[in-house]
């Protein structure tokens, strides 16, 4: 009996940990879309992904046995309910997550105190309960372990192990494989069955094995004698480690997505795959524990701590960029780059992810002998550390210090652990780790630099200016006249091009009479600033706060600029502002973060947005959507946006840009006017001629507006034979996730 019992105990869990990685994947991605694509919209999804299991595994810890002797109901009947549960959310949260949405539109810009503390709140009490669900599911399992005849003592780290494979493929099945084909809302759909399968295999199982008193089996294991600690270890002291480890682990992690990042891109694949390699990391480390226990052996607490301390200054010192040759992050797609990354990955962060995947359900198993009361208890102050590690980090480290100074700090806290446990380990032990880790402490505060400013030991060093706060580290610099830089966490955005003025200019100039425009996405400023030119309204948003304050760096005039009476600029997401404003517009401009596969640029390619935008046009009104595209080898993802355009405006145009790459399209539901360069010229304001030649003053503007009027491509012809049926909408964003396009599997 036994012999089948655990494989389907096992399949169970392993199935409920894909199931719950699914959703956080998907859920973090929905938040985005209704809150705001900045950091601490992640950092709050996980901490209250955390937070909720904490208060499960607390809560379920605490009264299962209570709960299930009242109703003479077996525990794993509370375990398949709780299944069925967090299968509910997956119809649910997307609802929930647009009614917050809507009620949060009135609070002002992202940046704004009421607003952060709002979307936090009401990010948290939308996830909260299914993410209790999800973390009842252990001590529930553990405590229906007991009420069978093959109670263990090692029960914690049994489930743990299956459920963290389990995560594994969760994120790699929905990234990969799920989303790219079914979309997010079919993802979770398809999520929600399995939870129910898993909800009738506890159903069955609490069937078939009746209740009988726990004996003695060979899989039962004396966990604390088993231990080589063999000394004492203070349950306070644990709970501390238990509490630093959530604390650190977390917290690095959103150091992590920003470090790691620039070597893949700014792709979704680029956090998922880090989140995989942490996870599959750990799961690495907990399958070796079980081994060792089966052995009646395990490493000492002294050596765990001490390979963590060691451990945790690798992705400082070998995630280098001028280490690894890298240079300039360069952001665009190569599907090599993902090799690169998966090997910085197991360099750098698997080991210091397997120390932590030994070492926390070392200590739960130790402590609570397969006491799910206690089990409950510790793991849930495990979970406190990683609720409160990302929220320390994107409120308060990153908007103050680098990424590296936070991952430093982090690491020492890993040190004062091993401090503190000092005198119970070894003199050589304590030697080699001091050498160590003084050695890396050494090398990362005074050698190493990271992907967020990758040449700060060049020639630019001084003259680089820099801006942090919650959403993004900004460095920016101007090195000639007409060539900067402006690095938004280490990836170039934009720099001073023509481009960036005709993105206002063609627009303007088509429009009939234009009086209004907006401005999404402000990068240097350039476009803004030629709107202006037209003596406009003119509104500019920008997500970033520190991208608006570089403008001065980049523009002579700025403060003439950002004074002008008839110009605005606004820091909030640039797609809730438009659903927010009651202002409509004879103009919009977007030009949105490269790539074209940036992770959440979707949201401003989708039609669902473009069925928004077309909503805050005055009559006649124009939209200027600028695709950075260069690889003209592979349409499919233009297709598909000019596809999606398309679908909520009946007049579009498409233009090759002036310097012959990137598309101008423009889109209205009205009638385009054809118009010679001449007319063009003419209809354009001598300030607007002024700033269209700026920098390139040898040309005249009615020269510059032939070069892109005779660039001209026929949006049908670029459609003819395009007999796929995809478009890029919220649910279905498909120009993020391309892997199995790419590798021609799909």
């Amino acid at each position: 009996m036994q012999k089948s019992f655990r494989p389907i105990l096992a399949a169970m869990f392993f199935l409920s940990g894909m199931c719950s990685l699914i959703y956080q994947i998907v859920w973090i991605r929905l938040a985005y879309s209704h809150f705001g694509v900045i950091l601490p919209v992640l950092s709050v999804a996980i901490s209250v992904f955390m937070l909720g299991l904490g208060l499960g595994s607390w809560l379920g810890g605490k009264y299962i046995d209570i709960l299930s002797k009242k109703t003479n109901i077996k525990s794993a009947v509370f375990y398949g309910l709780s299944e069925i549960l967090i299968g509910t959310g997956a119809v649910l949260i997307p609802l929930l997550f647009s009614i917050g949405q809507k009620l949060l539109l009135a609070t002002g810009q992202t940046n704004s105190v009421t607003y952060m503390l709002l979307s936090a709140l009401l990010l948290g009490i939308t996830m909260l309960p299914w993410c209790i669900a999800m973390g009842t599911t252990f001590p529930f399992m553990m405590s229906f372990i007991k009420q069978t005849p093959f109670s263990e003592k090692s029960s914690f780290s049994f489930l743990y192990t299956a459920n963290v494979i389990g995560s594994v493929v969760g994120v790699l099945f929905a990234v990969i494989y799920a989303i790219e084909i079914f979309g997010l809302n079919n993802t979770l759909y398809i999520t929600c069955v399995i939870n129910l399968l898993i909800a009738s295999c506890a159903f069955y199982i609490s069937r078939i094995l009746t209740k009988q008193p726990a004996r003695q089996t060979d899989a039962v294991i004396n966990v604390k004698t088993s231990h080589l600690w063999k000394i004492e270890i203070s349950p306070v002291f644990l709970k501390i480690i238990l509490f630093i480890t959530g604390f650190v682990s977390l917290g690095l992690e959103i150091a992590w997505t920003r470090v790691f990042s620039p070597a893949l891109g700014t792709m979704v694949y680029a956090f998922s795959f880090l989140l995989a390699g942490y996870l599959l990391a750990t799961y690495l480390g907990t399958l070796l524990y079980r081994k060792h226990i089966k052995n009646g052996k395990i490493l000492s607490l002294g050596f765990l701590l001490s390979a963590l301390a060691v451990s945790s200054f690798l992705p400082i010192v070998i995630n280098d960029p001028n280490l690894l040759s890298q240079g300039v992050v360069v952001n665009t797609f190569d599907i090599t780059r993902i090799y690169k990354f998966l090997i910085q990955i197991t360099l750098t962060i698997f080991p210091v992810c397997m120390v932590l995947g030994y070492l926390t359900p070392s200590i739960i198993d130790y402590y609570s002998q397969g006491d799910e009361k206690k089990a409950g208890t510790s793991y849930a102050i495990n979970v406190l550390g990683c609720i409160l590690g990302p929220l320390a980090v994107s409120y308060i480290l990153l908007p103050l210090i680098s990424t590296k100074a936070v991952m430093i700090i982090m690491s020492m806290l890993y040190i004062g652990l091993f401090v503190l446990f000092m005198n119970k380990v070894s003199k050589f032990l304590t030697s080699i780790t001091l050498l160590l880790v003084g050695a890396f402490l050494f090398i990362s505060v005074f050698y190493t630099t990271t992907y967020e400013f990758p040449f700060l030991k060049t020639e630019f060093k001084n003259q680089v200016t820099v801006y942090r706060d919650a959403t993004a580290t900004v460095h920016a610099y101007k090195y000639d006249k007409h060539e900067a830089v402006l690095l938004v966490n280490g990836f170039g955005m934009t720099g001073l091009s023509t481009i960036t003025k005709m993105m206002a200019h063609i627009p303007l100039a088509i429009h009939e009479n234009p009086k209004s425009g907006l401005v999404i996405c402000f990068g240097m400023g350039t476009t803004y600033r030629s709107m202006l030119s037209w003596g406009i309204e003119t509104t500019a948003v920008e997500l970033t706060p520190g991208v608006v304050k570089s403008f001065p760096i980049f523009h002579e005039d700025a403060n003439a600029v950002l004074n002008d009476p008839k110009g605005e600029i606004i820091i909030d997401d640039g797609r809730r502002y438009v659903m927010r404003t009651n202002k409509k517009f004879d103009v919009i401009t977007i030009d949105p973060p490269p790539p074209v596969e940036a992770s959440a640029s979707a949201l401003l390619y989708s039609r669902d947005f473009y069925k928004i935008i077309k909503m805050k046009l005055n009559e006649g009104g124009i939209l200027q959507h600028w695709i950075p595209f260069e690889d003209f080898s592979q349409l499919s993802v233009l297709r598909a946006i000019i596809k999606s355009i398309t679908e909520e405006f009946p007049y579009v145009q498409y233009y090759v840009s002036i310097e012959g790459w990137g598309i101008h399209i423009t889109a209205s539901m009205s009638p385009i006017k054809e118009f010679s360069p001449q007319e063009l010229n003419m209809k354009t304001p001598e300030a607007a001629k002024n700033d269209l030649t700026e920098w390139a003053p040898e040309n005249s503007s009615d020269v510059m507006y032939k070069v892109v009027l005779e660039r001209k491509v026929s949006v049908k012809k670029l459609l003819e034979g395009w007999t796929k049926k995809e478009i890029i909408t919220d649910s279905h964003p498909y120009n993020e996730y391309f892997l199995l396009r790419e590798a021609e599997l799909f």
